[in-house]
Order: structure tokens, then sequence, then C-alpha cells
């Protein structure tokens, strides 16, 4: 029987209404929004939290990144509407309070993860990487943004993930990154199964090309005794020409065919085919692939256990 297939959808990131005019905004329309996701087959909800009094275009203030009192307010009302797995953003580089952020290596999520909404997972990047994009029409790199975490911060917070039940993700953009993951475990700060995104990129020249070649790059590091759930994570939210087209669907459905998992929504593709889809419309679209190729649906409980998620804050043993 083949793998079931988790679709998590990346709900609103930084995206205006101006590049998608469903995108949703305040906690109660991301909310329901999720709830129509749900009602599509998906069961992991990324979100960030957006500035409620927005103009018509909805603004995007970075400061509210670290906001956990924001977060549980939607994830309350999302839980409301119906079992899903949300998760927020991280406090990302030139952002109000970031090196705060870093030094106690992500507050609001210990936060979410003690109040009643019970956080479950966080998504954060491994190791060092430049993603500072590059623009093919004027042939230069547009800015530079590095993002780095370093063994000792990584190593903290894992250790708190695993006194406090948390089961973490990680953005995986180079090999190496692979290979982190797999010294954690071997430290005994990784309960299995390793789940990684692998976060491949048109638009920004990091890591493997984005393709099937690209990803058996990635997963092929990890050996085969080593439990592995991943899944796609390309990073094109904000460029619409690059040297290789569209891969956001290309990626996707070759995560269904490669036995990984999926990831869509307004956040990682605005416009699908010149379409200002629906979240839930591309959630649609990624079912249907799944179906074509046998791949059944996880519900949200059947995502946990493959994932080790858990709502009890308890230690549980390493690998």
């Amino acid at each position: 029987m083949k793998k079931k297939l988790i679709i998590e959808v990346a709900i609103n990131e930084t995206i205006m209404r101006s590049e998608n005019r469903h995108v949703p905004l305040t906690a109660e329309e991301i909310a329901e929004d999720a709830y129509q996701c749900f009602l599509e087959g998906a069961t992991i909800i990324h979100f960030h939290n957006r500035t409620p009094d927005y103009p018509d275009d909805g603004t995007y203030d970075s400061a509210r990144n670290g906001d956990h009192e924001a977060y549980a307010e939607t994830m309350r009302l999302i839980a409301q509407k119906c079992d899903l797995i949300p998760y927020p953003t991280m406090v990302y580089p030139g952002a109000p309070g970031r090196e705060e952020a870093l030094r106690q290596m992500h507050p609001h999520v210990k936060a979410l993860r003690s109040m009643d909404v019970q956080l479950e997972t966080f998504v954060l990047p491994v190791g060092a990487t430049n993603i500072g994009r590059y623009d093919f029409k004027s042939g230069k790199f547009v800015y530079d943004r590095a993002s780095h975490t370093s063994h000792e911060q990584m190593a903290g917070f894992l250790k708190w993930c695993m006194e406090s039940g948390l089961q973490p993700g990680f953005i995986v953009r180079e090999p190496g990154h692979m290979r982190h993951l797999l010294m954690y475990r071997e430290m005994g700060l990784l309960r299995d199964p390793i789940i990684a995104h692998l976060n491949l990129s048109d638009s920004v020249p990091y890591g493997p090309i984005p393709d099937v070649t690209g990803i058996q790059s990635l997963i092929s590091v990890i050996p085969s005794d080593v439990p592995l759930e991943w899944f796609i994570h390309n990073y094109t939210s904000f460029v619409h020409d690059t040297a290789f087209g569209d891969t956001h669907r290309e990626l996707n459905v070759l995560a269904v065919a490669m036995g990984g998992h999926a990831r869509t929504g307004i956040g990682d593709k605005a416009v699908w085919d010149g379409q200002q889809l629906t979240n839930a419309q591309m959630v649609r679209h990624i079912r249907n692939v799944a179906e074509a190729a046998g791949r059944e649906v996880a519900t949200t409980e059947e995502a946990r256990q493959m994932l080790g998620y858990s709502k009890s804050n308890t230690q549980s043993g390493g690998t």
C-alpha cells in the first residue's frame, strides 16, 4: 500500500491583495480559509500574523512574526472549526527583535507550546545559506539575505523540543543540511522520523536545481534505515519570471510520485496559470494529482502518527 500523502498549505506568507485577492489576513479570515482547506484534504496550515487593520492591499508587518498572542488567537479560531495542525513563521533577519529572538531561539514557539493551543510543530532552517534573490531581467542580485543557525543554537533548541514534546521540521537547502540532521539525530536531539522541507528555488540560486535530480540529491543523503518524511517547499512566492519557469506544480507532482508530501497555497504561489486561486482550490489540485497517482490523502490524525506530532507536553525518548 502506498504511503498516504500529507498536504500542507502556506496560507498567506507576505502576499498582498494586489497579488491574490483571496489571501486571508485577519485571524477570522485565516481560520475560515484553513477550514475550507481542511474540507479539501489539507492537514497542516502554516500562517503569518498579518496586520488586522490593513488597507485594501493588506500590509505586512514583520514585527508581528513573534507575537505569540496573535498566533494563539488564530489557532483557537481554527480549532473551533476543525482539527488541523497549524504552525507559525519565524522572526526573519532584519525584522524587529530578530537578534533577541535568535538568542532565545524562537521564544514565541516555546510560548505557544506551553499555552492552551499546544503547538505541535515548527519548521526552522538548518545551517547557513545566502537566500538573496537574483533578478533575471536586470541580470544582478537584488539583495543579500544570509540565513544562519549555529550548531550550538540548534542543539539548545532541539533539547527544548525533546523536553517539551514538540516535533520540529527543518528547512533544508543543501545536502550538507541533511548531514546536520543526521548528526543531531546521532546526538540524541531528534526523534524519528526526520522531517525535512526541501526548500528548492527557481529564483534564488542556492542548493540543487529544482527538479527530480535536485530532490534525489537531498533525500539520498539519508540512509534507507533512517525514517524520513519530506515535503516539497518551493521558494517562489515573490517571483514570476525565472530561468526555470514555474516549478511549483512540477515539484509537488514529483513529491506525490516519489513518496514525499506536498505543500501549496497562496503564500507559496500567488498566481497559478494566470489565475488567482483560493487556497482550497490549490489543495484540490494537489488532491486530484494524488488520487490520479493512487495515493490517498492522510487525515489529520494519520498525519500526526506519520510525523510523530503530539499535543502532550511531556518528555519522550530519543531515537
